[in-house]
């Protein structure tokens, strides 16, 4: 089963589908290229919506290898797109959102690379799966039970892990702060692996309360 793939925006409207040719038919000659090796587009709601990515993704655990629990598809919004055909990369750039079911990534700009197919004589691969994104600059990563902000972001599908470099921030809800150099978190089984080089990992939980402060005070009945 192929990856489809469609892409949407207010200021164009374009459709694109993985694991097939985007290059446009050979016609008469003409004064321009016959070979597009790059579509570039822009828009301020673009979105590119992977569709039966669990289906490829997923091989070894159709339930959880994705950015977010579930089989949901992968949307990916941005100002700006670079689809490389024959690099088997799409670049986004711009206020970049990636959600997947419960899981989201935000950053500056997301590389998307994909398995590709092999191509037949004189053609360009195409894309087939995705099989690793890469966020850079003011990344958050975000699930119910956590969020994780660095400088850096792999989600790698095979392992179906997302490693987070750089200044690294996680928090689990009210239960505290934990800062390091580097965060593994394992998105199926929602464990985190925290290190900081020759650091040390620094983390500050605040107490909880021994009694809810609202909740009226208890008196024993004394016996007659």
């Amino acid at each position: 089963m192929s990856m489809r793939c469609w892409t949407t925006g207010t200021a164009l409207s374009s459709r694109a589908m993985f694991g097939h040719d985007l290059r446009p038919k050979r016609s008469a000659p003409t004064s321009r290229p016959a070979v597009i090796k790059a579509m570039t587009m822009t828009s301020r709601q673009f979105n590119l919506l992977l569709l039966g990515a669990a289906g490829i993704i997923l091989m070894a655990s159709p339930a959880s290898a994705q950015i977010g629990r579930g089989d949901a598809p992968v949307e990916i919004t941005s100002k700006q797109a670079q689809y490389l055909q024959s690099e088997g990369r799409v670049v986004y750039s711009g206020d970049v959102v990636a959600t997947q079911a419960d899981g989201r990534i935000t950053s500056d700009r997301l590389t998307m690379v994909c398995t590709k197919t092999r191509p037949a004589a004189g053609e360009d691969a195409a894309c087939e799966a995705m099989e690793e994104l890469i966020a850079e600059g003011s990344v958050l990563y975000s699930a119910p039970e956590v969020k994780i902000r660095g400088d850096r972001a792999v989600y790698d599908s095979p392992s179906d892990t997302i490693t987070i470099t750089g200044d690294v921030i996680l928090s689990r809800g009210t239960e505290g702060v934990v800062r390091g150099t580097q965060v593994v978190y394992k998105v199926a089984e929602g464990r985190t692996i925290i290190t900081a080089g020759s650091n040390r990992v620094t983390s500050i939980f605040t107490p909880a309360s021994k009694r809810d402060p609202a909740a009226p005070a208890t008196t024993t009945p004394r016996p007659n």
